[in-house]
């Protein structure tokens, strides 16, 4: 049932979802080199965004009203930044990526991350809604595009961050 707040907000005081990144995870896949698959793995990260997108151009008919549309090859785009931990054998350089993912010729790798609900997962006595609501966002054809480095003197904390672009990508509900 709505309420209304000290502010005026009229609206339904519990939560219809809930996110956390308690149990979210980000995998990456690659092969290793010898035509074969990398073990997945699942690395925990501190941020990260992506978009995909395509471009799409207003066409116009000279004489005309009419307006038709030009629609591009979608393509996306991405960040990841974590602190700098131990140093991963199986991965080029100890980081995140697999070797598939810096070469453009190899069709660069595969990342699913997935971000869960909370801990929420069992329905309420009172006979209300599961809130575990989540996605699962899976990109192929991984290409990493530059690397860096960065340390803030308040933090003590040494950050790598991946910028990288993909070429496909699926959204599903997490399970």
């Amino acid at each position: 049932m709505a309420t209304n707040d000290v502010f005026g907000y009229k609206r339904n005081p519990k939560a219809t979802g809930v996110f956390s990144s308690e149990d979210s995870s980000l995998i990456i896949t690659g092969g290793d080199g010898a035509g074969g698959s990398m073990a997945k793995k699942a690395y925990l990260v501190q941020n990260w965004g992506i978009t995909y997108s395509q471009s799409v151009v207003e066409l116009f008919e000279i004489g005309s009203p009419n307006l038709y549309w030009a629609k591009g090859r979608p393509a996306g785009a991405g960040r990841i930044g974590r602190i700098i931990g131990g140093a991963d054998p199986d991965t080029p350089n100890g980081g995140i990526m697999p070797s598939d993912a810096y070469d453009l010729c190899s069709g660069g790798a595969e990342m699913i991350i997935k971000a869960v609900g909370g801990h929420c997962d069992t329905a309420p006595t009172d006979g209300g809604i599961v809130l575990n609501r989540g996605v699962r966002l899976k990109m192929s054809g991984v290409a990493v595009t530059s690397l860096g480095f960065s340390m803030n003197v308040a933090d003590v904390r040494l950050m790598e961050s991946y910028d990288f672009r993909f070429a496909y990508l699926e959204m599903k509900a997490a399970t």
